[in-house]
């Protein structure tokens, strides 16, 4: 029963992250990915209640990419938020630099 309590605590975790990975669309290469992370989101979110209230005894099916899965999205998140950290520091070194070529052009005009 505990193997059970855990599987349905994974199942909706793994809900949450990809729900918030289909939402932000941090760490998601392509709409196709986020659109599949909403599907992934509401299938386990759908299991879960099912498990933890419909469900009387006898077997269930055991994923174990459930297991796995919020680990794997947590990454795909992080990524994603240290990927948008980068661009914007690369924008602001650019914007830097621009306007430095700016001021030094202005300088040497005659």
């Amino acid at each position: 029963m505990a193997a059970l309590l855990l599987y349905i605590v994974a199942l909706g975790v793994s809900a949450i992250v990809l729900l918030l990975v289909a939402i932000t669309g941090f760490g998601a290469t392509s709409l196709e990915y986020r659109i599949l992370s909403g599907f992934g989101a509401l299938a386990s979110a759908a299991y879960a209640i099912y498990l933890a209230f419909q469900f009387q005894g006898g077997s269930y099916s055991f994923f174990y990419g459930a297991l796995l899965l919020p680990v794997y999205a947590g990454y795909k998140l992080y990524t994603g938020f240290r990927r948008r950290e980068l661009d914007r520091a690369d924008r602001r070194a650019a914007k830097a630099g621009r306007k430095a070529a700016d001021e030094w052009r202005s300088a040497r005009r005659w």
